[in-house]
């Protein structure tokens, strides 16, 4: 079994678990788990893998290690806008390499979607596209570009903590006919 290390990064207002392995000069490879796992549910594809990466997996908000925000529900935009955020500290300079399973896979789905120059591959690992389509895109890509120009205005703060958009999107637990009509209206 590989060994991995921890560390923590800020990440828009909380402390993002990171788990990686590997050594630092081999290409990055970002791995994202799904809604009831932990970036440690990696280990086996780690342990699978025939080259040396650089592979980094994060435990998203409110999973692991990771912190939580206070929000009694995540939504997707929030999601991309944290990967994004976590890229520009894993490959500032390079588009990324991104696994997904399930929830991750979504997640990375609609990343690529929105920031289509920040993505070289994609593996979506059962992640059926995703939900809400054209709409959800829409409101993550409003969402990214809001979380965008708050970090840009405060760099020092580490990043903005939630400039998102909840009516966009319906939350990662159970989706809201409210939220989604919202979401329609504002196409």
């Amino acid at each position: 079994m590989r060994a991995s290390r921890s560390e923590t990064v800020p990440i828009r207002g909380i402390d993002c678990h990171v788990r990686r392995w590997g050594p630092g000069h081999a290409p990055p490879l970002v791995l994202l788990h799904g809604s009831q796992d932990v970036s440690a549910s990696w280990q086996f594809v780690v342990d699978a893998l025939e080259r040396d990466w650089q592979v980094v997996a994060p435990d998203w908000r409110g999973h692991g290690l990771s912190g939580r925000s206070g929000a009694d529900t995540y939504w997707f935009p929030d999601y991309v806008a944290d990967l994004d955020a976590l890229l520009e500290h894993v490959t500032p300079d390079a588009p990324a390499r991104l696994v997904g399973h399930s929830m991750g896979a979504q997640v990375a789905a609609l990343y690529a979607g929105v920031r289509p120059d920040r993505v070289a591959r994609l593996v979506n690992v059962d992640g059926f596209g995703p939900p809400g389509g054209r709409q959800r895109c829409a409101c993550a890509r409003r969402t990214l570009a809001s979380t965008r120009r708050a970090r840009a205005s405060s760099p020092s703060s580490g990043a903005s903590s939630r400039p998102t958009a909840p009516w966009c999107a319906a939350p990662t637990r159970h989706s809201s006919a409210r939220a989604r009509s919202r979401c329609r209206r504002t196409r």
